[in-house]
C-alpha cells in the first residue's frame, strides 16, 4: 500500500504541474488520478488504454457523480491539501481497487460480465475484469473533457516523461504476467513488439506480440480497440465482407480473443 501511496503522491504532482501547463483547459480539474480500473492481485493480465473518459466522473446530466453512482475519488479541496492527505490518498486507492467488485465499471465500456466489449475478448483468451484475473490502466492518469484523440497536442502530454515513467512504474507496481496494449498509436509507444500478425477470419484485426524490454513481460498489441464503434477499424468492411461492426459484437470478439491467444501460446513457448 506505501508503493500504491507513493505512486500516488507523483501522480498527483504530476498533475499539480499540467494544471498550469497550455494542456490545463482540457483537464477536469477534481478529477483524482485514476492509477487502475480494479484490485491489483498476483499473475494479473494488464490491459493499457488511453485515459479515463469524463463519464467516470460525471452523470450524463453533467453533475459530479456521488453515492451510489460514484466510481472514483472526487477532489473537493486544494492539489497541495490533496498532496498530503493519507485519508483522501486511501480512498482514492480504495474507490479504484472496487471499481469492478463494486459494480461500479463502465459496462459501456468495459462490457459486462458475460457481455461484448473488451471483456469479451478477454473472455476468448481466458481472463476477466470480474474475476480478478484482469486489471486495466491507462497511459495517461486524468481524464479530460474531451476523448484524448481529439486533442491536437494529447499524445504529445501522454508520451510526456513523467507521464511515461508513471505508467512504467505503475506496470512495476502490479507485476503483471502479460501486457495488452490497445490501440496501434499506444502500441507504437512501447518498444519491444517484434512479430505481426492478422487474425486469418477477421483479417482487418492486425496484432503484435512481443516482450517488454526492460520487465520482460509478455505483450500483445492490438491495432483495433474492442470497446469502441466499429472496434476502431473504421465504417467499412474486411476483404470478406464482414462489416467491422460486426466484429464488435460478443460472439465475433470471443473468436477473436481466442484466435490471438493461441498464436500467443505459440509465440511465448
Amino acid at each position: 500500500m506505501e508503493q500504491a501511496r507513493l505512486l500516488l503522491q507523483d501522480a498527483i504532482r504530476f498533475q499539480q504541474a499540467l494544471m498550469t501547463s497550455s494542456f490545463q483547459a482540457e483537464l477536469i480539474d477534481g478529477a483524482s488520478p485514476v492509477l487502475w480500473y480494479g484490485r491489483p492481485t498476483e499473475e494479473q493480465w494488464l490491459t493499457i488504454g488511453t485515459n479515463p473518459s469524463r463519464g467516470e466522473f460525471f452523470e450524463r446530466d453533467g453533475s459530479v457523480r456521488s453515492g451510489e453512482s460514484q466510481k472514483f475519488y472526487w477532489r473537493d479541496q486544494s492539489l497541495d491539501a490533496y498532496l498530503q492527505d493519507e485519508r483522501a490518498h486511501e480512498a482514492t486507492l480504495e474507490h479504484a481497487a472496487a471499481y469492478f467488485e463494486a459494480g461500479r465499471a463502465t459496462t459501456s465500456w468495459f462490457g459486462k460480465r458475460g457481455g461484448a466489449k473488451l471483456e469479451a475478448l478477454l473472455e476468448g483468451m481466458g481472463r476477466s475484469f470480474y474475476d480478478g484475473s484482469a486489471l486495466h490502466v491507462d497511459f495517461f492518469k486524468y481524464a479530460t473533457w474531451r476523448q484524448m484523440g481529439r486533442l491536437r497536442t494529447g499524445r504529445q502530454w501522454m508520451d510526456h516523461p513523467t507521464s511515461l515513467d508513471l505508467l512504467q512504474r505503475t506496470i512495476r507496481y502490479v507485476n503483471p504476467s502479460r501486457l495488452i496494449v490497445l490501440g496501434r498509436d499506444n502500441c507504437a509507444s512501447f518498444e519491444g513488439f517484434t512479430y505481426s500478425e492478422r487474425i486469418e477470419a477477421y483479417p482487418s484485426a492486425r496484432f503484435e506480440l512481443g516482450y517488454h524490454t526492460t520487465l520482460g513481460v509478455p505483450m500483445v498489441g492490438l491495432h483495433f480497440k474492442p470497446s469502441e464503434v466499429f472496434v476502431g477499424l473504421g465504417n467499412g468492411r474486411d476483404v470478406f465482407g464482414l462489416h467491422h461492426g460486426s466484429y464488435a459484437k460478443r460472439d465475433h470478439l470471443i473468436r477473436i480473443g481466442a484466435a490471438i491467444e493461441t498464436s500467443a501460446r505459440r509465440y511465448f513457448a
